[in-house]
């Protein structure tokens, strides 16, 4: 199993408030598998994914990846294992450095004896590896990052998540902020890069369209619990109206939600 979470309580203080992000979690990711998350806004989505990266702890609960118990880990010490993708293009690249130099970034993480020697022979591989993005970005090694557009970013994002092959992949909702033609490329990267290399994969989407269409699980959350988790052949067998039903009998009434289901991009909230 790469990813087992067991009873994940997550409480925050909001004045004299206290708000329940997550109530109980109980999810378990075997290897090679492709999870979509889909919840109102409050869910606890994006609670789930910074309590696996370990830039939030729970306050009761385990986190074990790869068998190991991770709980206590800090998330510098889980990054080794983790790829993530947020829904700001500008948080996966350092905009001062050369594409070459982010990817070569890349490529170093977790390895001792860092070094950024850009020889003929590795810019030559770090093109190999840009044009199947179809962006020819291949041309434009020696670019600042800062000059790409945010779908050209973010599926350098998306490919610097998954060189180092970790065991776990987050994707935060990472192409709400996209136009929609971006966001159906750096989509399409997506899958082929995670499918290629088999990186178990949690991907946070508003979108129920992207929930039906991409990876072989769906996992509905609603105030801090997954109230539905379906395997593919289940997912298969709905359309969005059925999803947007399944939502309505919950009790959501989440607009944006609703909206998001015939195709809108929704940012999402501090606590989705």
């Amino acid at each position: 199993m790469i990813l087992e979470l067991s009873g994940i309580w997550k409480v925050f203080r909001l004045g004299t408030e206290a708000v329940e992000a997550l109530c109980g979690v109980d999810l378990a990711l075997e290897e090679g598998e492709f999870v979509t998350v889909i919840g109102s806004n409050g869910a606890g989505k994006s609670t789930l994914l910074n309590v696996i990266a370990g830039t939030c702890r729970p306050n009761r609960g385990r986190v074990r990846i790869g068998g190991k118990d991770v709980t206590k880990w800090p998330a510098h010490r889980r990054a080794r294992w983790i790829g993530r993708v947020f829904q700001d293009p500008l948080r996966g690249t350092a905009a001062h450095m050369t594409l070459a130099e982010n990817l070569a970034l890349a490529l170093k993480k977790g390895r001792r004896g860092f070094s950024l020697l850009l020889t003929p022979a590795r810019k030559r591989y770090l093109r190999k590896l840009l044009e199947p993005l179809g962006m020819e970005l291949e041309r434009r090694l020696g670019e600042r990052v800062g000059h790409l557009s945010g779908g050209e970013r973010q599926a350098v994002t998306v490919l610097m998540a998954t060189l180092a092959r970790p065991k776990l992949l987050l994707l935060d909702e990472h192409t709400a902020a996209l136009d929609p033609a971006n966001a159906e490329k750096v989509l399409e990267i997506t899958e082929r890069l995670v499918g290629e290399a088999r990186i178990t994969t949690l991907m946070v989407t508003h979108r129920m369209d992207q929930a039906l269409s991409l990876g072989n699980r769906l996992i509905m959350m609603h105030k801090g619990k997954i109230r539905l988790d379906l395997s593919a052949e289940e997912k298969e067998r709905l359309s969005v109206a059925d999803l947007v039903d399944l939502f309505r009998r919950l009790g959501v009434t989440d607009d944006a939600l609703l909206l998001a289901g015939n195709g809108t991009n929704n940012a999402g909230d501090a606590y989705s």
